[in-house]
């Protein structure tokens, strides 16, 4: 393992997070960081559209830069003794440069390393955590479908919209803000589309918007009240006292029921008699002591 890290540097940094780092993460910030790129060639080209898309690239920048930052410090932080390796050789200067509006060549860079990280991981294993950790990655998924269809919407519908008659969206900033109303089903009626285009594209953010709305609903359901591993443990483990009564009984019976390591070869008859001491407790129990009191008095009758 010591030999593998000496050679292969850069995916050390990436393979001493993967512990913390989740596989949904990755794919969320590999999205971001290939429409953040998209744009910048975009944005790069020569364009003569009066469409004003460019306008609309403009917008989604600072969110990109917000992300992209937030997941150096992220990483920074993630790894604790080995900053300085990450800084340097790890590439994480230029993750920091990358994340500013005019460092965006430099997210090629970071785009290569999480992408080879995964070819470490293995895609195998990152399909296997989707299905394991279906509620993370349902999140992250749907964080970066909000992003791709909220710039994605923008464009078309000023692609429709703009320079038609009776049109009231016609820059960048109304489309962005068109989609932002689209999608949370708000609907304040300050921006609309008005050609068949523009309703087709209307339509579909409607509906992303509801899904995007039920499936985070879902996942902040999910998170809060599954219980934890530290909790189920615990109630799984065998040192756990069990509570007195019914409650107790219960838990007896189960531990009767569950056959242990050297049960195959226990006596029949001491299972037998196991289970009729415990059937007689239980019953003295529940008629609150009387079925004991009486068997009590005949013996000494």
């Amino acid at each position: 393992m010591a030999k593998t890290n000496q050679t292969r540097p850069e995916l050390a940094r990436e393979m001493a997070l993967r512990g913390s780092i989740k596989p949904g993460y990755d794919v969320f910030i590999i999205i971001v960081t290939v429409l953040s790129i998209v744009n910048w060639v975009f944005l790069i080209l020569p364009m003569d559209d009066p469409r004003d898309v460019e306008d609309l690239l403009l917008f989604m920048e600072p969110l990109f830069s917000v992300i992209l930052l937030g997941d150096f410090f992220f990483r920074l932080k993630l790894a604790k003794g080995k900053r300085l390796h990450y800084l340097g050789r790890g590439g994480g200067w230029m993750d920091f440069l990358g994340s500013l509006p005019f460092g965006r060549v430099l997210r090629l860079f970071r785009l290569l390393r999480v992408i080879q990280g995964f070819n470490e991981f293995g895609w195998r294993n990152t399909v296997r955590w989707f299905v394991a950790s279906r509620a993370q990655g349902t999140f992250f998924l749907v964080l970066a479908f909000l992003i791709v269809v909220l710039e994605g919407g923008g464009v078309l519908v000023l692609w429709f919209e703009s320079g038609q008659p009776q049109s009231n969206i016609e820059t960048g900033g109304e489309a962005l803000w068109w989609g932002v109303v689209t999608i949370t089903t708000v609907g304040y009626g300050d921006f609309y589309p008005v050609t068949p285009g523009g309703q087709v594209v209307a339509t579909i953010m409607i509906f992303s918007g509801v899904a995007v709305i039920s499936i985070f609903t879902a996942w902040v359901a999910s998170t809060f009240l599954t219980p934890g591993s530290s909790s189920t443990g615990a109630s799984a483990s065998p040192s756990t006292t069990p509570a007195p009564g019914t409650a107790g009984m219960a838990a007896g019976a189960a531990a009767c029921a569950t056959p242990a390591p050297g049960a195959a070869t226990e006596d029949a008859s001491q299972i037998i008699a196991d289970l009729r001491a415990r059937l007689d407790q239980l019953e003295s129990m529940v008629d609150g002591g009387g079925g004991r009191s009486g068997r009590t008095g005949g013996q000494q009758g």
